[in-house]
């Protein structure tokens, strides 16, 4: 088996032009380095909600439950996913029916996020998610 520096012998020696060429390939390194790392940065998903339109005609109280609660953690938060069908809440809010008080919310039925989102900006202003 022949020697590594027997091999690369035709390359000739250490001098300016691979200097040069080892140089500028190592700058180009730092920029990889933070348009990786700023993925940590820029991609972060925020808490959400479904959006409920400003144009549905809710009393407060029905805009306030109009998504319904789910467990993490420990805790009740607003579903992520989800939101209590859009007409049938507008209705009991019509009717001037109250929620958990005059209607069940367990058996309401759902729908998915036809609306969009609304993201917390408690710890995000502005993410790739959000935007």
């Amino acid at each position: 088996m022949r020697d590594y520096d027997e091999v690369t012998a035709f390359l000739g020696e250490w001098g300016p032009f691979q200097r040069l060429v080892f140089f500028l390939l190592s700058a180009s390194i730092v920029p990889n380095g933070f348009s990786g790392m700023s993925a940590v940065f820029l991609a972060g998903t925020p808490e959400h909600r479904c959006r409920v339109p400003d144009a549905a005609n809710l009393s407060g109280a029905w805009r306030n439950h109009s998504v319904p609660l789910r467990l993490q953690d420990g805790r009740r938060v607003p579903h992520s996913c989800r939101r209590y069908r859009l007409a049938a809440i507008a209705n009991f809010s019509a009717l001037g029916l109250e929620p958990g008080r005059d209607v069940d919310l367990e058996q309401l039925e759902q729908e998915r996020c036809l609306d969009g989102w609304e993201f917390s900006r408690d710890v995000y202003l502005s993410t790739i998610v959000t935007e």
